[in-house]
Formats: C-alpha cells, structure tokens, sequence
C-alpha cells in the first residue's frame, strides 16, 4: 500500500514540475504575444482615425455620395461611408498582421499560416474597393464632362449618351476590381469588350446621325455672321425682329413677342429681308 502511494506521489510530483517547467517556458512568450496583440490593437485603432481624418480632409464620402456606390452600400444594409469601409480594412489587416507574430510567438504554425493566407489577402480587396471608389468618381466625372460638352451643341441626346459612358466606365472598373480580388475573368473580359464594342459604334452612328443637323446649322451660321450684323432688322418668313445675337446653330431675333431662335439653315433656304 506504502508503495503505490508513493508511487502516485512521485508521479503527481513529477507532473506538477513539469507543468512548472512548461508554466515558466511559456509564460515569457505568452505575456509578449498579450503585450504584441494590445500594442498592434492601438496601432491599427490609430491607423483607422487616421484613414477616416484624412479620407474627410479630401471629401471622400462627398464625392462617393454622388455615385451609385452609395446607393449600392445603402441597399444592402451598410450604413458605413467608404471612408469607414476603407479605415476599417486596413484596421483588420493591422490586426491580423499582429495575430500572426503572435501566433509565430507561441509557436502555433498552422494558426500562423492561415492567418498569413488571410493577411496576405486583404491587401487584394483594399485594391479592388479602391479600383471601385475610383473608378466611379471618374465615370461620374467623364459623364459630366460629356453632358456639358454636347449640351452646348444642341443634340439633344447629351444625358442618354453620358449615362452610357458612365455605364460603361463602370462595367471595366468592377471587372478590374473583380480580377483583382483573383477571379479569372479573361473570357467574360472578351465578350464584354466585343458588347461594348458594339455598343459605342452604334452610338457613334446615332451620334453622328444626329449632329448632321447641328453640324450643317453651325456651319451656315459662320457664313451668316458675314451677312447679317447685330441690331439689323430682318424678316423671315412669319418673323420679324431685330438681331440680338448669334448661338451655335442659329440667330437669335427680338421680337416684339420675346427672343426667337431661328435656325441657319433658315436663312439659305427662304428668302429673308434685311432693314
């Protein structure tokens, strides 16, 4: 009886020095990883104030808000603005870079290594949500700028076009940001090119259709402007009026009625009096 109990002594005794031994081993590495994870903690706590400040500096959120990525956050349950989204990614990536010294601190491989897949992957959607923010700014930006351009030449088809634009900025930039992310889009990429392809030569026909018209009128107005001088009266057809001034396309005629555009073309097709 004497024997087994000291036989279980030692073993408890053996036991409880060994877990001692392994307590002291690890102790140090445990108390350092903590100190590691609350200092990377901090660390990307700052780097997310500072991403949201200095996103705002810039308005960011502003420009974001007349975009339809906004929209699209909104639908789908997200009240954050991009600057938050965007903070917040590299507030992760921080933190799983933390995670992972930790992890190699404590000798835990396998948690090191998938935690190393998973770092080294939220770089790839911090590129595609940038790809996206971006390239929305500038569709948005190319559609104004194409609006206000054939504003001026009286097509009348300037926000159809301009919607267009912008769709089709937008169909490259969420493919681009798609193969960022590592998604093989090569095919899909190719038949979206020849679609697109298609789309704009149509366009362009409908385009130039179009501005015939508006091409022919300005043309002849140059030629008017050598005839006709501002404040002479004329007479054209049903309307008489005094030359205020001279668009794109046209003449513009005070009338005692108010300001009547009347197209170049006008004045090479009927007989008009000058007084």
């Amino acid at each position: 009886m004497n024997t087994v109990l000291e036989r279980t002594q030692g073993l408890l005794s053996d036991a409880t020095t060994q877990a001692y031994q392994k307590l002291t081993e690890i102790l140090p590495e445990a108390l350092l990883a903590i100190l590691i994870v609350v200092a990377g903690w901090i660390v990307a706590s700052i780097i997310l104030r500072l991403c949201v400040k200095i996103l705002a500096f810039f308005a960011v959120d502003k420009l974001v808000a007349k975009t339809p990525l906004d929209r699209m956050l909104k639908s789908v349950g997200i009240s954050k603005s991009a600057s938050e989204i965007l903070g917040l990614l590299f507030f992760w990536l921080a933190i799983l870079v933390t995670l992972v010294f930790a992890a190699e601190i404590l000798h835990l491989n396998q948690v090191s290594s998938a935690l190393t897949v998973v770092t080294g992957y939220i770089p790839q959607v911090i590129a595609a949500f940038l790809i996206v923010v971006f390239g929305m700014l500038l569709a948005k930006f190319l559609q104004t700028v194409v609006v206000q351009s054939l504003a001026k030449t009286q097509l009348g088809y300037e926000r159809s076009i301009g919607r267009a634009i912008q769709v089709i900025v937008l169909v490259f930039v969420f493919l681009a940001a798609i193969e960022q992310l590592g998604l093989n889009l090569s095919f899909v990429t190719t038949n979206v090119l020849i679609v697109v392809g298609a789309v704009l030569l149509i366009v362009g026909i409908s385009v130039v259709l179009g501005a015939r018209t508006v091409l022919e009128n300005a043309l002849l107005c140059q030629h008017l402007k050598r005839q006709l001088k501002t404040g002479q009266e004329v007479s054209i057809g049903q309307t008489k009026g005094k030359v205020q001034s001279f668009t794109l396309s046209g003449v513009i005629l005070e009338t005692p009625h108010g300001n009547t555009v009347v197209p170049a073309t006008h004045f090479f097709t009927q007989t008009y009096t000058i007084s």
